[in-house]
């Protein structure tokens, strides 16, 4: 039990602790895709890369701060309990929450370091970033079966239902570059990635009801594959019954831990259909990490435990239950054995696809819609909005619109954006419910950042009014000592 337990539990302890900081990304996951002069544009999409600054340089904190979460009720939870050593009820809700969701979806992206040049040959730039993610997705008929206190759940007999989960935590190092194919038409850009692993936890486990000699059983099968700093007890010729997780292990093995490696690439495009459509595509993290250190696998084949008190209905052809929720969560334990675990393990990143089309009303209102999907084994999502983005004076603009977020149609995105000199302050969430009504909120977001650069914007086109037979001319300034000279700019 002690395996499992601390295993996953540490690597949640990590990622919430981060999650508690309030130091993620300045970004909230769709909420300015379409706001004209959003700093962080370029984490959508490379090809923004050409709207940045002349030089900016961004360091950690002043990047920004915020927040986006899904199901974060159950990771709450997750997060007082970390430390118990036994199963009690809390842990049981915390099951019941997740089983209640199609996914649980949590993401964070700090931003330690940026520094970017914009000019006449494009726009390059270099980043560091932590990145952490945690997709669990554990709802289905053998789950609910299992917790349900109401005895109102059934099951099929051999029906089986999976428990696919993934979580990770690494460092990102990048080198953006974009630029213009078509001059105020066409722009492209990418940006190569190396990945450094700390930790990670995938599991391929499934379960199913099955019948042996008169008897219900719950019938494991699939392995837990997991990555962090630990010792154990196993030797060259017996594997480990035991896993400590930074058992004489610093804080330093974790943070500089470099022998989990990897590479990847975002790719992006921006085209200006004409004067007021803009149409963008985007495809991040194409990349994969190998892990070779502290790997450990927990394999749950064959793993059996009797539920009494249930019975087959031959009517329904359903197995139902007679008492309340079973005390198999209790004895997890008897499900799994620790294995030797392999060389090296890779695993490939979740690739997130943004596609946009945003029209420009007019000088102050544009309206867009916007698509992310998200692909992962077993996991993958689809989000969508509709957006407006309204420039109530030249430093503030509001955005609101409509959401769906995987399966979640109660969503009402609402932002403010402030500019002001070389700051950029944004305040937002992906769902106004979600702070007032939590419970009736299936997704939740909370953003808010400050971003300061130095030097003036980078004006690559200088926005001029249009009229017949008009010719911009260069402005005269008279010298201290009263001649008149052209202004070069």
């Amino acid at each position: 039990m002690t395996a499992l337990k601390h295993s996953p539990r540490y690597l949640l302890l990590l990622l919430l602790l981060v999650s508690s900081a309030g130091l993620a990304r300045a970004q909230s996951n769709i909420l300015f895709y379409h706001s004209d002069g959003f700093y962080n544009a370029a984490d959508y999409n490379p090809a923004k890369l050409t709207e940045q600054k002349e030089f900016t340089v961004n360091i950690f904190p002043l990047s920004g701060m915020g927040f986006s979460y899904n199901n974060y009720d159950a990771v709450d939870k997750i997060r007082k309990i970390l430390f118990n050593e036994e199963i009690n009820d809390k842990s049981k809700e915390i099951f019941r929450s997740l089983i209640k969701k199609d996914l649980s979806y949590n993401y964070l992206d700090i931003n330690l370091f940026n520094i970017g040049i914009n000019g006449a040959y494009g726009a390059l730039n270099f980043q560091v970033k932590e990145k952490a993610y945690v997709l669990m997705r554990y709802g289905g008929s053998f789950s609910r079966f299992l917790m349900d206190t109401l005895s109102t759940e059934t099951v099929r007999l051999n029906e089986l239902q999976h428990f696919p989960t993934e979580a990770m935590h690494f460092r990102e190092y990048s080198l953006g570059y974009a630029n213009e194919l078509v001059p105020k038409i066409l722009t492209v850009g990418a940006r190569l990635k190396l990945y450094y692993g700390k930790s990670f936890t995938t599991s391929d486990v499934s379960g199913r009801m099955i019948e042996k000699e008169g008897a219900f059983y719950a019938k494991s099968s699939g392995s837990i594959i997991l990555s962090a700093p630990a010792s154990d007890n196993g030797t060259d010729t017996i594997p480990p019954s035991k896993i400590n997780l930074m058992d004489g292990k610093s804080v330093s093995d974790y943070v500089f831990n470099t022998g989990n490696k990897g590479l990847g690439i975002d790719l992006g495009m921006s085209w200006k259909i004409n004067p007021q459509l803009t149409f963008t595509v985007s495809v991040l993290d194409l990349g994969k990490i190998s892990w070779k250190k502290y790997l450990y696998k927990l394999d749950f084949d064959e793993g059996l435990y009797e539920i009494e008190n249930i019975r087959y209905n031959p009517q329904t052809e359903q197995l139902e239950k007679e008492t309340d929720e079973v005390d198999l969560i209790d004895n997890i334990s008897s499900l799994y054995e620790i294995t030797d675990s392999p060389e090296t393990y890779t695993t490939r990143l979740p690739t997130t696809c943004y596609a946009g089309l945003n029209y420009q009303v007019h000088s102050q209102l544009s309206i867009g819609i916007v698509n992310r999907y998200i692909y992962e084994k077993k996991m993958g999502h689809n989000s969508f909005s509709a957006l407006a983005n309204y420039r109530a004076s030249e430093r503030l603009t509001i955005v609101g619109g409509l959401g769906v977020y995987g399966t979640s149609l109660k969503n009402l995105p609402v932002g403010l954006l402030y500019s002001w000199r070389a700051a950029q302050f944004h305040l937002g969430t992906d769902n106004l419910l979600s702070p007032f009504v939590p419970k009736f909120s299936d997704y939740c977001s909370f953003t808010f950042g400050v971003d300061l650069n130095l030097f003036g914007p980078k004006v690559r086109y200088k926005q001029v009014d249009y009229l017949p037979f008009f010719k911009l001319k260069r402005i005269k300034r008279k010298r201290s000592n009263g001649l008149i000279f052209r202004n070069p700019y």
